[in-house]
C-alpha cells in the first residue's frame, strides 16, 4: 500500500531522514519544519499518516494532534520526540496518538510504525467506505477471516472427522461453544446428539447425576432412574466447559471414562458402554492447576491430546469491521432499525478498546448501541455510553461545557489506552523471559506495580 506521509519537525535533517526512507519504500512524503505550516499543509490535501515531533518552536505536537484529530480524524497520526518516558507516551495515546516513536530510531522501527499505523487505517477504511453488509464470512457460523482464525478453521477441518479428543483453550467471550459445535458438524456424528454442560454451574453431586444417571433412591430426592448424558449422547459428542472447575472425585470418574469407554450410573452396579467424543474447554492454565494439586496430571494428558487456542479479539483486529457490521445488521434486524453509520473517531474506539469479553462483549455492546442511538450515526458518546453501562439518556450525556467534553473525551481515552498498557506489560515479560523482576526492573516500575498491572489484565506468568 502506497501511503501518502507527513514529517512535521522543527529538525530539517529528521524531516529530511524520514522523507528518504519514506521514498525508498515506495510513498509518498511532504515535510515541514513547523507546526502552524503543517497544519496549513493539511487544510490544502489530505494525508494518510502524519509523523510530528513533540516538542517545535512555535506549536507543539499536542496542538497538531488534538486538530488534527478534530478536523481530520482518518488521519492516523505518530508523536517522535526525543523527550522519552513513560509518562510522555502515556500521554500522547491519551490524546489520541496511534503510536509514540522515541529518537533516535532506526529505519526499521520507523518503517515498522508506520505498517502498523497503515493497518489501522486499512481497518478503519474497510468500516468507513464498506457500506454493504454481505453475508456472515468465516466459517461454520464464525465471523472472521483473519490469520490467526484461518488458522484455527484448519485446526477443527482436520481433527473433525476422528474421535481425538479435543482440548479448547481461550478467553471468555472467544467462542469455545462455537467451536465445540463446529468440530461436532464437521464430523462422522454429526446427525447424532451434541450436548454442551458448563461444570462451573453444578454441584459436584449434580454432576455426576447429569453425567453418568443414577439410580432410584440413590440419594435424597431421587425418586425414579434417570440417564445421563453420557448414555443419552451414545454415538454423539459431549462438550464440558470450563473443565477446570471439575472437582477431584468428579474428575476421576471422567479420567475412567476416558480410558474405558465406560460409565457406572450412580447407585448402580451395571457397567453401561458408550461410544461418545468428548470435546473439552478451558479458560484457565490446566497445567497450573496440575502443579497446585488442583487437576489430575493423568486427565490433563487424555485432555490435552489436541489443543486448540483462540486468539482474543485484542489478537485478531483485522476481523472486527466484519464482526461490527454483522452485530448491527442482527441487531437492528430485530429492532427493525435502520443500520446506522460509524465514523472514524467512533470506530477507532470501538477498534482500539481491549475488550476483555472479546466477541461476546462486542456483540452485547454493538446491540446496546442500536437501542440507545435514535439518529442514522453512532458517535464516541453513545459509545461510552454503551461500554461502562450508563443508565442515563445519551441525550442527557452529551457534553454541555467544555468542562464536560474533557471528562468525556478522558473516559473514552481511558478505555482505549487499556489494550497498549496490557501489550506494554507483556512485551516487557516478553522480553526477560517472564521473569516478573527482571521486567519491572526493564520498565523502571517497582515489582508491586508491575504485579497489579499484571492482574488488572489478567496476565499469568
Amino acid at each position: 500500500m502506497t501511503a501518502k506521509i507527513l514529517v512535521v519537525d522543527d529538525e530539517l535533517v529528521i524531516c529530511k531522514s524520514c522523507e528518504k526512507i519514506f521514498l525508498r519504500a515506495g510513498h509518498k512524503v511532504k515535510y515541514s519544519t513547523s507546526g502552524k505550516q503543517a497544519l496549513a499543509l493539511l487544510q490544502s490535501e489530505s494525508f494518510d499518516v502524519v509523523f510530528t515531533d513533540l516538542k517545535m518552536l512555535d506549536i507543539s505536537g499536542f496542538e497538531v494532534l488534538a486538530t488534527i484529530k478534530q478536523w481530520y480524524p482518518e488521519t492516523v497520526v505518530i508523536i517522535i520526540t526525543g523527550y522519552a518516558t513513560i509518562a510522555a507516551a502515556v500521554e500522547t495515546m491519551r490524546s489520541g496518538a496511534f503510536d509514540f516513536l522515541p529518537k533516535p530510531f532506526t529505519p526499521a522501527e520507523l518503517l515498522a510504525v508506520l505498517n502498523r499505523a497503515l493497518e489501522k487505517r486499512k481497518l478503519m477504511q474497510r468500516m468507513i467506505d464498506d457500506t454493504t453488509f454481505s453475508e456472515t464470512s468465516g466459517y461454520e457460523g464464525f465471523i472472521g477471516e483473519s490469520p490467526k482464525m484461518i488458522e484455527v478453521f484448519n485446526l477443527i477441518r482436520k481433527v473433525a472427522p476422528t474421535d481425538c479428543t479435543v482440548l479448547i483453550i481461550g478467553e471468555s467471550g472467544t467462542g469455545k461453544d462455537l467451536t465445540a459445535r463446529a468440530i461436532h458438524n464437521c464430523s462422522n456424528r454429526k446427525d447424532k446428539m451434541f450436548f454442551a454442560i458448563d461444570l462451573s454451574t453444578l454441584s459436584s453431586t449434580l454432576l455426576e447425576s447429569e453425567l453418568f444417571g443414577h439410580m432410584k433412591g440413590s440419594f435424597t430426592g431421587a425418586t425414579s432412574d434417570k440417564q445421563g448424558l453420557f448414555e443419552a449422547a451414545n454415538n454423539g459428542t459431549i462438550f464440558l466447559d470450563e473443565i477446570g472447575n471439575l472437582s477431584l472425585e468428579v474428575q476421576s470418574r471422567l479420567l475412567r471414562v476416558l480410558q474405558t469407554k465406560e460409565i457406572l450410573p450412580v447407585g448402580s452396579t451395571k457397567i453401561n458402554n458408550v461410544d461418545v467424543r468428548l470435546i473439552f474447554a478451558t479458560n484457565q492454565n490446566l497445567k497450573n492447576l496440575v502443579s497446585e494439586g488442583k487437576f489430575r496430571e493423568d486427565l490433563y494428558y487424555r485432555l490435552n491430546v489436541f489443543p486448540i487456542k483462540l486468539p482474543s479479539l485484542r489478537e485478531r483486529k483485522d476481523d472486527i469491521p466484519e464482526l461490527i457490521k454483522q452485530f448491527l445488521k442482527f441487531s437492528c434486524g430485530k429492532l427493525a432499525k435502520p443500520i446506522p453509520k460509524i465514523g472514524p473517531e467512533a470506530f477507532e474506539v470501538l477498534l482500539n478498546y481491549h475488550w476483555p469479553g472479546n466477541v461476546r462483549e462486542l456483540e452485547h455492546t454493538i446491540e446496546r448501541l442500536t437501542i440507545l442511538v435514535d439518529g442514522d450515526e453512532i458517535l464516541p458518546v453513545h459509545i461510552s455510553a454503551a461500554l461502562f453501562k450508563s443508565e442515563t439518556q445519551v441525550s442527557s450525556i452529551i457534553p454541555k461545557g467544555t468542562d464536560e467534553l474533557k471528562k468525556l473525551k478522558k473516559q473514552i481515552r481511558e478505555a482505549s489506552i487499556q489494550e497498549i498498557e496490557k501489550m506494554f506489560v507483556e512485551e516487557a515479560l516478553i522480553r526477560n523471559n517472564w521473569n516478573v523482576t527482571k521486567a519491572a526492573r526493564d520498565v523502571e516500575m517497582q515489582r508491586s506495580n508491575f504485579q497489579a498491572l499484571m492482574r488488572k489484565y489478567g496476565i499469568n506468568k
